[in-house]
């Protein structure tokens, strides 16, 4: 996916380039045909409709962006509270258990902390096999603990399988984007759309230049907020991962006393 591909942070200057670009050709295109040219009421209805359309799809591209930022944030705080639950669980195992098991929750989420950070498509893979190979050891560390009897063994195996399907979930999501077909034809059609504007507006001998050319750059900068939004590890919006360090502070041996 080029979108991902292309950190949000140099998209900012291209996108704007390219759009104040069609919005400069507009006003050029009219300049010079605006005596051949067709009505200007022609090329309003043409303008209106484009910019209408534009509006409706960034308006959805924005939402889904936005839907899936939160869902990322969210699963960030779920995946905290799941560790963080597992770890005051495991103190209340037997004593030979616990070292072992506090060991293996540090490294864990000492990797989800910096899963995929920086960004890296081949870290990311690493850090998910990194993250069920330790999750494979947790379960192995249950077994000898498991007793039907024992109800701190019985919640502490309930949050471990907490833990495994969030772990799955966290990975979907980072896994998961805006389809670039969408971006693409959202960017096609600010274009068109910008073009439109920048030549009805050289038509009607208006003198709204600076107000096509400042339009021109809001509408990129939020194309491109929709691409930074949906770079959980990267550009200048990123998913905050501090629930994830207060939980590792808080398994550290000096705080359980393991």
């Amino acid at each position: 996916m080029p979108d991902q591909v292309i950190n949000a942070t140099i998209l900012y200057p291209l996108v704007i380039t390219l759009l104040v670009g069609a919005a400069e050709f507009g006003i050029w295109c009219g300049r010079r045909f605006r005596g051949i040219a067709e009505r200007a009421e022609a090329m309003t209805t043409l303008t209106v409709s484009a910019l209408g359309f534009l509006a409706l799809l960034l308006a959805f591209s924005l939402s889904h962006a936005l839907s899936r930022y939160e869902t990322r944030r969210s699963l960030i705080g779920d995946e905290a509270n799941a560790i963080g639950s597992t770890a005051h669980l495991a103190t209340m195992l037997p004593a030979q258990a616990q070292p072992e098991i506090l060991r293996l929750l540090r490294e864990y989420v000492a990797v989800r902390t910096s899963l995929g950070r920086p960004y890296d498509q081949a870290k990311l893979d690493r850090d998910a096999t990194t993250s069920r190979e330790l999750l494979t050891k947790l379960w192995e560390q249950a077994v000898p603990v498991s007793d039907k009897q024992s109800l701190p063994a019985h919640r502490f195996i309930a949050a471990l399988d907490v833990m495994t399907t969030i772990q799955e979930r966290r990975l979907i999501s980072m896994r998961y984007y805006v389809p670039s077909a969408v971006l693409f034809i959202l960017l096609w059609l600010a274009i068109v759309a910008l073009g439109f504007t920048g030549y009805q507006s050289a038509l009607t001998r208006s003198h709204a230049h600076p107000a096509t050319v400042i339009m021109a750059m809001t509408i990129a900068i939020v194309i491109v907020l929709v691409v930074d939004l949906d770079q959980p590890a990267r550009g200048f919006i990123q998913v905050p991962t501090q629930a994830l360090v207060d939980v590792a502070k808080q398994i550290q041996p000096q705080v359980i006393g393991n």
